[in-house]
């Protein structure tokens, strides 16, 4: 069945084999024929000779996907690149962006100040953010691996549960299971939030409904430490969580847990971007179950 969600996905390019590291990444969760990749470039605002460089390179990359069965369309597009990936997000109607946080730029902006982070920080839509590959793993042997567990932080709020309709439509094709977790840790923001164990329930009774195998697990300490040790001890594939919840719109990355995680995992990061302004965001199922 085709994912409507994930069916057109904006996946944004350097010419570096450090960026197009997220393409095995994708391998994993889409299936051929069923989704609609479209390759990214931003240039410069003045033409240049490189241009014409990048256009080959494009169809080339391209070429290959549709060719191995992924079909491919390409935008070469002259600007910043951060606001060209948000442009051209907007007008292809893009259901997710796919990216690494390394490129042309290099490890020393990792994240502070990166292109992924300003993409994170404005994206209505979805962010699969992934690191290049570990210098043990070869591209060929990732994506021959399924997708087989998925973690799923939630931190009690309503806001975390923004990140489980992107994770089903993700999961539903590649017979993944799901580990909700929720962190207890110290605050100093005040309101009212859900119970945790509430929540977690029922998101819990979501999946199950969607014939999503699901487990649930607490722990206390550190949120991103924890969510860490979490994703390495259940050998996890990938995490999914929303850019807001008990943090607040203004620890949105710089200094929260979602940065933490990024920095350091291993695995690739599904990014929800949770707007304050608007009602949170959860399927409506949850809105019937939860208290």
């Amino acid at each position: 069945m085709t994912n409507p969600r994930l069916s057109r996905i904006l996946v944004p390019l350097d010419g570096s084999t450090t960026a197009e590291a997220v393409l095995s990444h994708l391998r994993r969760i889409i299936d051929r024929h069923e989704s609609q990749l479209i390759l990214l470039q931003a240039e410069s605002q003045a033409p240049t000779v490189g241009e014409e460089d990048a256009e080959k390179y494009l169809r080339r990359i391209a070429f290959r996907l549709t060719n191995d069965g992924y079909p491919t369309s390409h935008i070469l597009r002259r600007g910043t690149a951060a606001e060209a990936i948000l442009e051209v997000a907007g007008e292809e109607q893009v259901t997710l962006i796919a990216m690494t946080t390394h490129g042309r730029t290099g490890a020393a902006r990792w994240v502070m100040g990166s292109v992924a982070e300003k993409v994170l920080q404005a994206s209505p839509k979805p962010v699969l953010v992934t690191r290049s590959f570990p210098s043990t793993q070869s591209r060929g042997k990732l994506e021959a691996l399924p997708l087989r567990n998925v973690l799923v932080p939630l931190d009690g709020s309503r806001f975390s549960l923004a990140v489980l309709e992107p994770v089903l439509d993700l999961v539903r094709s590649v017979d993944a299971h799901v580990r909700l977790l929720h962190v207890e840790e110290p605050t100093p923001y005040d309101g009212r939030w859900d119970l945790p164990d509430e929540t977690l329930k029922a998101a819990d009774q979501l999946l199950r409904e969607a014939c999503i195998p699901a487990t649930i697990e607490q722990r206390k300490g550190d949120a991103g430490e924890e969510i860490l040790k979490a994703a390495a001890e259940t050998e996890s594939d990938l995490i999914a969580m929303t850019t807001h919840g008990r943090s607040g719109p203004s620890r949105w990355v710089y200094g929260s847990v979602t940065a933490k995680v990024l920095r350091s995992s291993p695995i690739p990061l599904l990014v929800v971007r949770h707007a304050v302004t608007a009602a949170p965001a959860a399927p409506q199922a949850l809105k019937q179950s939860a208290p």
